[in-house]
């Protein structure tokens, strides 16, 4: 099990609760630093965070901030952030040590296409990705 390392980008988080995934910070730098609204997002990215991890088993009912994906067959939630730039993180709970954290596993731009007739998401292109590095941090590898 590696649960990965505490979140330093865009600027330190001192929480203890919540970790990302080896790949989460250059994730997120490539994706925050060509969308252009990086000021506005720290400041958005800051109050989820906290809010995660003050409040862990009650994030879904801050809905407009958090959700539970349905669908999937992991518990993956997700992240949001709506601004000019519909900004998600994939992030899974996972128990280490008898202590359970928040992994952040993947951030990506919400988008949606129409391709021969049926609409895709981001979304459908993410989650394969959460889930693989949902696998990583377990060690299921």
């Amino acid at each position: 099990m590696r649960i990965g390392k505490k979140i330093f980008y865009p600027e330190e988080f001192k929480g203890n609760y919540i970790r990302e995934h080896p790949r989460y910070e250059d994730d997120l730098k490539t994706l925050i630093e060509k969308s252009g609204f990086k000021d506005k997002f720290c400041g958005l990215y800051k109050q989820r965070l906290k809010f995660l991890d003050e409040y862990s088993g009650l994030i879904t009912k801050k809905r407009d901030w958090f959700e539970r994906l349905k669908h999937v067959d992991e518990e993956l939630y997700v992240i949001k952030f709506k601004a000019q730039k519909n900004i998600r993180v994939l992030f899974a709970f996972v128990e280490y040590q008898q202590v359970q954290y928040a992994v952040l596993l993947y951030p990506f731009e919400e988008k949606e296409s129409k391709k021969k007739g049926k609409k895709k998401t981001s979304y459908d292109a993410a989650i394969p990705i959460a889930l693989e590095r949902l696998k990583e941090v377990r060690g299921n590898d």
